[in-house]
């Protein structure tokens, strides 16, 4: 596993986000405003200065034209737009050196220094004159360029913050869609590991978590089928002193023999036949485990087995059926495994129930399932009750295999097996 030295928490991750965003969206607005500036005053300003003063010029001088000005009329005037104001001619200089303004002329001082004057030769009643003009220095668009570069910037902060967080959060989307993918059982694969914090850390975790299970799940199935290799390697190799030992009894029972003698020879067919019954189930357990047999799946009509059930049972315990089913149920099914499955059941009975009560069937079907339950009384005296799990175990992998499922019940008289099957009648 990776060190944790040098990660960063996701809190902190984010407001590292954030003060990246806010740097970036500074250092726009610097950039920009000072782009602006420098663009407003060296090339919009006087541009738009010009315009103005050329338009204001025109329209003075008209008026001039218009009123017979002289040029030592002291007069006061104005554009109509109010954004250049008349001050003075250059020949109004008097004798002791000092320039009269003109009559009523006030603009001046307050917004000198948001204006700028500029000269213009205006041809008056007496002669052409330079004369003055202030112009007006409107700050209102630059002040409009200052808002939309600061807009931008902010737009530039919020939209890189969540641009990161996004990242993050996609991050997290392929954290969620790689764990769903190792839910499903798809051990081999891994998540990405980006960036160095928590989030990395937890798919760094998790990776190594499915390896690590991977490998046990691996180690497990080898040894699992190594021991049912061996339970099917000793059972085929059982079987054959056990198949002389069934051949050779019943022909000495048959032998003239001393009381003592039978009795004998009686318990040990009687233990060779358990034994033998013993190494059928694991052998049966270790093929139907392994998967070594397919299944033949074909359609099965319900009633057949329960027939064939019912008969199988009938020479040795009376039989109480109670049919709840109406009409024809159909199961998909291997017919050899639930041929044994029922074989399994009858073969319990024999041997563990008490065979002088009846034994209870109940066959009904409840949310498209078929439920078979079969309820026998139990020997008080029952020896072989440990051959019980491995017969369950048995029926239990035979029903799973048909998606279905096996359920035991024993209480100290009776004993109750369930049998679940999905239907299908399409």
């Amino acid at each position: 596993m990776k060190s944790n030295q040098g990660r960063t928490t996701f809190p902190r991750e984010t407001l590292n986000y954030l003060f990246f965003s806010a740097g970036l969206g500074i250092l726009t607005f610097v950039l920009l405003f000072f782009s602006s500036y420098f663009l407003y005053n060296q090339v919009i300003q006087p541009n738009r200065e010009a315009k103005l003063l050329a338009t204001a010029v025109a329209e003075f001088q008209s008026y001039v034209t218009e009123h017979q000005v002289d040029s030592n009329d002291q007069l006061s005037w104005q554009s109509s737009d109010g954004t250049v104001i008349y001050l003075r001619n250059q020949s109004k200089i008097n004798q002791s050196g000092s320039q009269t303004p003109p009559k009523n002329n006030q603009p001046v001082d307050s917004k000198r220094a948001l204006s700028s004057e500029s000269q213009s030769k205006i041809k008056y009643s007496d002669a052409q004159v330079v004369s003055t003009f202030l112009v007006v220095n409107n700050k209102w668009p630059f002040y409009i360029i200052t808002i939309v570069v600061i807009i931008i910037a902010l737009s530039i902060i919020i939209l890189n913050f969540y641009r990161l967080l996004l990242q993050k959060a996609r991050y997290m989307n392929e954290i969620e869609k790689g764990t769903l993918i190792l839910e499903s059982g798809d051990l081999s694969y891994r998540i990405p590991e980006l960036g160095n914090d928590e989030l990395s850390q937890i798919a760094s975790s998790i990776n190594e978590m499915s390896a690590s299970l991977s490998d046990k799940i691996t180690s497990e199935a080898n040894s699992l089928q190594a021991s049912r290799e061996l339970i099917g390697d000793l059972s085929h190799d059982i079987r054959t002193p056990l198949t002389i030992l069934t051949g050779y009894l019943p022909l000495l029972l048959e032998s003239e023999l001393t009381k003592q003698q039978r009795q004998y020879l009686e318990l040990i067919q009687k233990k060779t036949n358990q034994i033998r019954l013993r190494v059928d189930e694991l052998l049966d357990y270790a093929t139907i485990s392994s998967g070594q047999q397919p299944l033949n799946l074909t359609t099965i009509n319900v009633s057949n087995l329960i027939r064939q059930f019912e008969q199988e049972l009938k020479p040795i315990v009376a039989v109480h059926l109670n049919n709840r089913l109406i009409g024809e149920v159909l199961i998909v099914g291997d017919q050899s495994l639930l041929d044994r499955l029922f074989d399994n059941l009858v073969s319990n009975i024999r041997q563990h129930g008490d065979l002088t009560e009846s034994v209870q069937i109940e066959v009904y079907e409840h949310n498209q399932q078929f439920c078979l339950e079969v309820r026998n009384k139990i020997l008080l005296d029952d020896e072989a009750n440990s051959g019980k799990s491995l017969g369950v175990k048995i029926g239990s992998m035979i029903a799973n295999l048909h998606q279905g499922n096996y359920f035991t019940e024993a209480n100290d008289f009776d004993y109750t097996t369930k049998i679940i099957l999905p239907i299908n009648n399409e």
